[in-house]
């Protein structure tokens, strides 16, 4: 019994020894990036309000071997039930392994919206494309 009791003890205490924790900075940015990603460090997607001007903003890293990098951004506003309506969009193609797009769109209606990010990260021919979404922003 005691020979048992300890077997399960141990197993416990490697859960929580090995567990992983994650959390987000409370400035709006997320970053969501597996291990699964061959060409890919960072794609992060961040909103932020003044008033009823909404910024948007998405980074993406890559690794060194990357050639090109294209970003699709878009605002997007809560309508409930997990549906979200696009307000803007916009795209843009970097040549390089590391981006920053930044976008405003004001007179934006009161109510929740989200940045998503959509980075299609390229080595020469060779592409995978990685979608993230910023923590939600009211104005």
């Amino acid at each position: 019994m005691k020979k048992k009791f300890v077997s399960v003890f141990t197993a416990v205490m490697m859960l929580f020894v090995f567990s992983i924790t994650a959390f987000a900075e409370s400035d709006q940015d997320v970053a969501v990036v597996p291990m699964r990603y061959s060409y890919t460090n960072i794609v992060s997607s961040r909103i932020s309000f003044s008033g009823h001007t909404a910024t948007c903003r998405s980074v993406v890293e890559g690794k060194s071997s990357v050639t090109k990098i294209e970003i699709t951004q878009c605002l997007e506003e809560d309508i409930g039930g997990g549906w979200w309506y696009r307000i803007a969009s916009w795209t843009k193609t970097f040549y390089d392994n590391y981006a920053t797009y930044t976008n405003t769109k004001s007179s934006v209606p009161s109510g929740t919206y989200h940045t998503r990010t959509i980075a299609t990260v390229y080595v020469g021919s060779n592409s995978e494309c990685i979608t993230a979404y910023s923590t939600t922003a009211s104005c």
